[in-house]
């Protein structure tokens, strides 16, 4: 995702594992799409409470999908600073929605 410059990876990880955590009945798959996206949403707004923004741009202040801002990102050291921050937050609030049930 990094690559791209959208949506933040850690935000991106926390969505596949929302998806999985949902039980998926052949009787109503709608409703664990919908119960997903909620909580989707539910992410989204906690995550923005703490940083404003999904946006990895925005996050690192870098444009990771051109080589050279990545370059200067990595030489700033926003993977070892700031990206660990935003993976600690998303399993945070992960983990408090997926306890919600």
């Amino acid at each position: 995702m990094a690559h791209t410059g959208r949506t933040c990876g850690a935000v991106s990880g926390a969505y596949l594992a929302l998806g999985l955590a949902q039980k998926t009945t052949v009787e109503k798959p709608r409703e664990n799409i919908e119960k997903t996206y909620e909580l989707m949403a539910e992410f989204d707004r906690k995550f923005k409470a703490l940083h404003s923004s999904l946006n990895c741009t925005e996050l690192t202040g870098y444009n990771l999908g051109v080589p050279e801002e990545a370059d200067k990102a990595r030489d700033n050291k926003v993977f070892t600073t700031k990206c660990p921050i935003f993976v600690r937050d998303a399993v945070k609030i992960l983990e408090s929605l997926l306890k919600q049930g």
